[in-house]
Formats: structure tokens, sequence, C-alpha cells
């Protein structure tokens, strides 16, 4: 700690000595790109402050941008394999350095080293990118910070003819309340008013997931409605729904590290399968306890029924998940941590009976991307209810909403009330999840975008 602060104590005037010997450069680079705007400027910079590999909404921004004959520069974590479509002659990659906790500092000491060792990376990397033939810069939202404020001092120094997109995926502030609990706590209001203020000031465009979101933006932040689109979370093209048995059969064969120990039976068998990025926005306490409770029932059932739970993602608690689901004696229900990679994902979600959502939105007004995964796969979704989630699931025709969202009993009771009460419900849903397939990704930015965006 003591070194830590010694550090900064010499950075910080260092610091202001870069930044005003720097103004002068700055100035001139600013009034001769203000005088010469280029028209034909082809290129657009997209930023997140996550992993690229696991950001599906912001490499299908890029792969839309290609599409319209730009020339994308992409910037993020690179800690796992990229889709496919970015190894493209006309996108250029560009790693951020991911900055851990690794000498255990307190939360907001760490956090306020993250977000001054980012600032600078952030500096070094944009303004390597961002040129004369850049005409949008887009940027994920949540995370925003320091990310808009460094773009919003380069708009205002050597980039004045760039325009900033914010993909508004939910807000920040909210996030950043659940490790609070406390929407005045100052930290969050800070936060708060950070995202109205810079976003107000210097976005050009800004997308939302949600209508709900929309309206928000523009209520709460004082948004020109003009500059704020809804642009839906849809499936891409490597979601399906399943083409026949065979298919099936194929995917079972294909995956023993999930099948082979279980030995499945089409007769008896039913899968459920959850992705999660084990975060504090979803309750696995409710999901393990629902668990429990369908195994005690299918015990008392006659026959040989069982569920394969497959539950798919990393995050910061699963250990916790894994840890709950390791000290029960499981008899009818198997739950199976697996890892899978971008091409076994869509073929896994393919199989499916059910999908489980355990998503409630910080901040009541974002969707569940996974949902929209299962729905590309014509796979129906049982999910916690909050006023939102309407825009996307539909009650009793592409998935099932919970009443009360920390029930265990009712999520379980609702699971089988879906496999093996109704037993024409499941295929209802299924086809309602289907038709939810036939919109995809492509279709969405198109009719939004394509107009607005084109060169």
């Amino acid at each position: 700690m003591l070194t830590l602060l010694l550090a900064y104590l010499f950075f910080i005037p260092f610091f202001f000595y870069t930044i005003v010997a720097n103004i002068s450069y700055w100035l001139r680079i600013r009034q001769k790109r203000k005088l010469g705007v280029n028209k034909n400027a082809n290129e657009v910079v997209i930023v997140v402050l996550g992993d690229l590999g696991h950001s599906p909404r912001i490499t299908y921004h890029a792969k839309s941008f290609i599409k319209l004959g730009y020339v994308v520069n992409i910037c993020g974590y690179v800690e796992s394999q990229v889709p496919y479509f970015l190894y493209d002659e006309n996108v250029s990659i560009n790693e951020i350095k991911v900055i851990k906790n690794t000498h255990r500092l307190p939360y907001i000491v760490f956090a306020a080293n993250k977000v001054v060792q980012q600032v600078f990376e952030l500096f070094k990397v944009l303004s390597g990118v961002i040129d004369d033939n850049t005409r949008y810069v887009l940027i994920q939202n949540p995370p925003s910070l320091p990310v808009l404020a460094v773009l919003a001092f380069l708009k205002m120094t050597i980039c004045p003819n760039v325009k900033i997109i914010i993909d508004w995926h939910n807000l920040n502030f909210t996030i950043l309340n659940l490790r609070f609990h406390n929407l005045k706590h100052p930290i969050v209001r800070l936060m708060k008013n950070y995202e109205r203020i810079l976003s107000k000031k210097y976005a050009d465009l800004n997308f939302t997931v949600t209508e709900a979101m929309r309206d928000y933006l523009i209520k709460e932040f004082h948004l020109d409605s003009n500059k704020v689109i809804t642009v839906y979370d849809r499936p891409s093209n490597k979601f399906e729904p399943l083409m026949d048995e065979e298919e099936f059969d194929e995917i079972i064969a294909s995956n023993p590290a999930i099948f082979e120990d279980f030995a499945y039976n089409k007769e008896t068998d039913k899968i459920l399968i959850t992705s999660t990025s084990f975060s504090a926005d979803e309750d696995f306490s409710i999901l393990v306890e629902a668990l429990k409770k369908l195994d005690d029932t299918l015990g008392d059932m006659k026959g040989s029924f069982r569920i394969l739970m497959i539950v798919t993602g990393k995050g910061p608690l699963k250990l916790d998940f894994l840890k709950e689901v390791k000290e029960f004696n499981w008899k009818r229900v198997r739950v199976t941590d697996v890892w899978l990679t971008d091409d076994e994902y869509p073929k896994i979600l393919r199989i499916a009976d059910l999908g489980i959502s355990l998503h409630y939105s910080s901040s009541g007004l974002d969707l569940p991307m996974k949902i929209v995964d299962l729905f590309g796969s014509g796979v129906p979704v049982v999910s916690m209810g909050y006023h939102v989630i309407s825009e996307l699931v539909t009650e009793g025709k592409n998935g099932l909403l919970l009443k009360d969202n920390h029930s265990g009993q009712e999520l379980a009771d609702t699971i089988y009330h879906a496999l093996y009460e109704d037993k024409h419900l499941l295929g209802t849903l299924r086809s309602g999840a289907r038709k939810e397939s036939e919109r995809g990704w492509d279709d969405e930015w198109d009719e939004k975008l394509a107009n607005l965006l084109k060169l």
C-alpha cells in the first residue's frame, strides 16, 4: 500500500507535466482536423472493456459495419478465442491490457488504481487507431468508466470530427449498486452523474437494448430522442433450431464429456441448460433449491425419469455454485458444469428441452442475451419475471415467467409442469421459440441502422 501511494505521489506531477507539454500539440492537431473534414472517412473504432470472445453484441456490430464497407478497428480484452468473422482483411484487433487485482488491494483502492491505469492504456490504444479516416467510435456501456471520459477528452482535443456512439447494454451505476445496495451512496451517485452528463454532452448516437431503456435515457438523462434508437439483441446465424433426430443423435455422440457417464435415454431424460457469467445479478441459490426439489419429485414418480442440467460459463461466483452442488446427494438430477467453445455452444443449445435464465437485471431495463441465443436455437425459456422481460418473453408462447424470483419451489414447479404435466405446453413453447428464431441480428440491424450509418 505504502509503495503504491509513494508511486502515485511521484506520478501525479509527471502526469500533469505531460498533459501541459502536449496541449499545444493537441490544439494544432485539432485545428487542422477541424478545418479538414474527411468526407470519405470509412473507419469505425469499436471499444469494449471486456473480453472480445464473450462480447457477442459488440462483435455483431463489427460484423454489420464490415457489411457496409467499413474498415473496423476493434479494441478489447483478448482472453479467449475471438469470433471467426473478426479474422477479416478489413478488421484490426487491438488488445487492451487486462488489469487484475494481483496484490489483493481493498476494492476502493484497486478500483481507483485500475481506472488510472486504464486511462493511460486507453489513451495509448485509441490515439493510435483513431485518425482522419475514423467516422465513428462505438463503445459499450457498461463499462463506460473511463473509456467515455477518455473519448470525450479526445473529441475535445485531437479528434473533433469523430462521432461517438454509446451502445447501452445496461446502466453502469446500477451495476455498481450491486456492491453498495444504496442508490444514494456518493460513489453510486457520482457514477450516475458521470454517465448522464457525458452521454448527454458527447454522444452523437445511442443504441439501447430495450424500449424501456430508451424511455429512461430520454426522461432521466435528458438525451435527445432523435439520437436514441432501440436495437434489440437478436441471434446471429450460427444459432438455428435442431433440424432432425439424426442431428440430435450426432450432437449427443460428439460430446462424450457431457453425455457419456449420463447414458442419455430419449424416453426418460430431459435436458435443461443455463448459460451464465456467475455474477451478482443472477441468483443461483434458487436454481440449486429448485433442482433439489425436482430430484425428490422425480424420485417419487414411477419410472426412471431424469434431468440433465447443463451449466456453462465462468465468473466470480462459480466456485460457490459448484460447492453447493457437490454437497447434495443427487439421485435423479445430474448437474454438469462444462466450458463450451464458440462452435460447441450453439450445438448444445439446440438439443435442450428448456433453457433457464436467472438474470433479473440490476436496472430493470435490460434483457439477457442468453435468452436470445436460446430462441435462436428454437429452445423456450423459464425466466425470472420483471417488467421489461415482456419485450422478449411472452408468457405461455415462447417461455414461462416466475412471479416470485426468490422461490426455488416456484421454479421447480414451473419446470415440472412444462416437462411432465402439460403434454401440449412444451410443444407450444417450442413453436413460439422457433418463430423468434426467424428474425436474426442482420434483420434488426439492417432495418434500424443500415441507412443511417451507410457510407
